[in-house]
């Protein structure tokens, strides 16, 4: 059975998701890296570094499936990163926050609308 591209799925549709997908994954490592930069202070074991290749594994994962235009999983993601941004954003401002979320809050701010703009058609 031959089956016919819809046109949602064409080349420029899928451009918004490509880009999505590869600024999740980037800034997701950073946000990784970041975060254990000021775990390294802490005494951490192997356990630690297991969940954190899992952790990169699966953003690998979600990554490629919105670069495919996975349009439900993308709007997920959107809507995650809006919740996870405005409680950091929260914890910032009430001064109870991890040291490092000042730093990774504009990981999160930019994941977000890169996702945003994939779902909803943002510029």
């Amino acid at each position: 059975m031959i089956r016919k591209t819809p046109p949602e799925q064409s080349v420029a549709y899928l451009r918004k998701y490509r880009q999505a997908g590869w600024g999740f994954l980037i800034l997701n490592i950073v946000w990784v890296v970041v975060f254990f930069h000021f775990l390294s202070l802490m005494n951490i074991g192997t356990f630690v570094y297991a969940a954190a290749g899992f952790c990169l594994l699966l953003i690998a994962v979600l990554a490629w499936f919105v670069g495919r235009g996975s349009r439900k999983l993308t709007l997920v993601l959107a809507l995650v990163y809006a919740g996870r941004s405005l409680v950091s954003l929260y914890t910032v401002a009430t001064g109870a926050a991890f040291p490092a979320v000042p730093y990774v809050l504009p990981c999160l701010f930019f994941s977000f609308y890169l996702l945003g703009r994939a779902v909803w058609d943002w510029p």
